[in-house]
């Protein structure tokens, strides 16, 4: 009997507790608030409903849907046209994705350095970057196109060489687009990795060169293991972006030659809104993110490893 009295009384006290302490929290959560419901509602209610749709024969002006279960999926693992842009997708990603980086950190270790001009060449790299992509297709346009292109005038009418149709060949189209990306999008991997250099100190760079280190053994040796978390961070954005391309492709070349530059989400879109097949397309989204997320987690657990976080 003694011990119900104490017990109410210390519940009493752990509710006081948590109101105090929800009332301190109050101004950061109301903070939070604005954010989360837009990521409530333009993210996860997205993604929860995309999952849903996948799973049946989804019919755009029917109330009742068809559910069908993993077919979409089945149907999705036999699809030769699936697995043949999903190729040409992870190609274009990996070969951005390892410019961007490897340009990126070298220029960038360049630039640290002062010299007259230095922002003036800052600028210079990161201005593609603020283009539109309608305006990165004409360019790309004017640049890879056979007759007209900039390359081609280059090559046939200063050097005299063959005329080659860099958008018109299965194997030269991707490295086309690539390099297209590339002076687009390069211009913030070197941002970043500027500012991850500027925060090394110089002392242990000073304290190498007393040691007899050259420039590249401090650069493999103190930058490279220093950077890495910065390094980390812009793989894994720029493989997340690049893996969902769809406007170079698009806008230069329409997918082709046949399906040669076609991308997962090219493919995606067609079925959505060509062909009206939204249980389909849903589940080509759920398999990218899925592919997505799992290249995430090896790309953490094999570069986190040399970090210092």
């Amino acid at each position: 009997m003694t011990n119900a009295p104490i017990s109410l009384k210390s519940t009493k006290m752990d509710i006081k507790l948590w109101w105090k302490n929800l009332r301190k929290q109050l101004p950061n959560l109301l903070f939070i608030l604005p954010h989360f419901f837009f990521f409530s509602v333009f993210l996860l209610f997205p993604i929860f409903r995309g999952l849903q749709i996948s799973l049946f024969d989804w019919k755009i002006m029917l109330k009742e849907q068809h559910f069908i279960g993993l077919a979409n999926y089945e149907a999705l693992l036999k699809d030769k046209v699936f697995w043949e842009v999903l190729g040409n997708t992870i190609q274009f990603a990996v070969m951005t994705v390892s410019i961007n980086v490897i340009l990126g950190l070298l220029v960038a270790a360049g630039l640290k350095h002062d010299f007259f001009g230095r922002n003036f060449l800052r600028v210079l790299f990161y201005a593609p970057g603020i283009l539109s992509v309608s305006v990165l297709g004409i360019v790309g346009t004017r640049i890879w196109d056979t007759q007209l292109g900039i390359i081609n005038y280059f090559f046939t009418t200063i050097l005299g060489g063959p005329r080659i149709a860099w958008l018109g060949n299965p194997h030269t189209v991707i490295p086309s687009l690539v390099v297209t990306t590339v002076w687009w999008t390069f211009g913030f991997p070197m941002l970043v990795f500027l500012a991850g250099l500027e925060n090394i100190p110089e002392q242990y760079y000073e304290a190498a060169k007393i040691d007899g280190a050259n420039a590249w053994q401090s650069f493999t040796k103190i930058t490279i293991p220093l950077i890495m978390p910065t390094m980390l961070f812009i793989t894994v954005t720029q493989f997340i972006a690049h893996m969902q391309v769809f406007a170079q492709p698009f806008i230069i070349t329409l997918g082709g030659p046949g399906n040669g530059s076609r991308t997962v989400v090219m493919y995606l879109y067609e079925t959505a809104w060509k062909y009206f097949r939204f249980g389909y397309a849903s589940a080509i989204s759920v398999v990218l993110a899925v592919i997505m997320m799992i290249v995430t987690v090896i790309l953490f657990k094999i570069m986190r490893g040399r970090t210092d976080f």
